[in-house]
């Protein structure tokens, strides 16, 4: 059985099963069987990722650099037309409360970091990559809380629970729209450094014709009428074909901070 999802960011879904419809019509067009007849909405994301039937999905520069190498392909990444993205990368806003708007990463040694969780490249490593310049082999937070989701992480920031977050700069503007009483309590103080944007993967499984086929029919979707409503939501303004290796660095990224003494905070 095949299956599909797009489940990283909080898009609506009935634009994003919209969405999946018009690429499973194409992909039939471009002669591939076997396709979902609609999205899976998946709660255990790794499991997922790694089903051998997965034949479409979004997932995480880091799970896909490390934990899913030997189980995934990656199709390529969207381009998204936000603050912190470039092409088909992008990068973390931190966010602080309004009354910090005018500090620096730097004056937050000391006080509390709130992350979603170990495995995000936005939510953990970007923020640990930066303040692994500021700190040394030192403990630059005075705590480390994990939330669960980008948009915990906001909340408990904004309700006093810690002092910075890093938030994935899409998720962010995307949550922005949807929270606008919440998201008016925080000031982004600066991006991270530019990574490559979240992945969408294939099984390892998947056939070379198939992974062609999904390449030319999400780059074919981006000129679709009927879904431009889908893409000025998600703020998506192209796409670029990349693979595994196009990640390469996120993992030697986080590998280099652990060398350096950055394993804790």
């Amino acid at each position: 059985m095949a299956w599909a999802s797009l489940p990283m960011y909080p898009w609506p879904q009935p634009l994003t099963e919209h969405y999946w419809q018009w690429l499973r019509q194409h992909l039939q067009q471009l002669g591939e069987p076997r396709l979902p007849a609609s999205l899976s909405w998946p709660e255990d994301y790794l499991a997922h990722w790694r089903e051998p039937g997965m034949l479409l999905s979004q997932s995480c520069g880091y799970p896909v650099s490390t934990l899913l190498q030997a189980q995934v392909q990656v199709l390529g990444a969207f381009h998204y037309q936000l603050p912190g993205c470039a092409d088909w990368r992008y990068s973390s806003a931190l966010l602080v409360r309004k009354r910090d708007a005018g500090s620096t990463l730097a004056d937050f040694r000391g006080r509390r970091a709130v992350c979603n969780e170990r495995h995000s490249q936005s939510g953990y490593h970007a923020l640990r990559a930066e303040v692994a310049a500021l700190a040394g082999v030192q403990p630059f937070f005075a705590e480390v809380r994990f939330s669960g989701s980008h948009r915990a992480s906001a909340g408990m920031l904004a309700a006093g629970g810690a002092d910075i977050a890093a938030l994935d700069c899409v998720s962010h503007a995307l949550l922005a729209r949807q929270q606008p009483q919440l998201f008016g309590q925080l000031a982004c103080i600066g991006h991270t450094r530019l990574q490559p944007g979240l992945p969408l993967i294939t099984a390892a499984s998947t056939p070379v014709a198939t992974v062609a086929r999904l390449r030319q029919a999400i780059s074919d979707s981006l000129h679709a009428p009927e879904l431009q409503a889908f893409f000025r939501e998600a703020a998506i303004d192209g796409f670029s074909p990349l693979d595994l290796a196009d990640y390469a660095g996120i993992a030697s990224s986080a590998e280099y901070w652990r060398g350096a003494g950055m394993a804790e905070w």
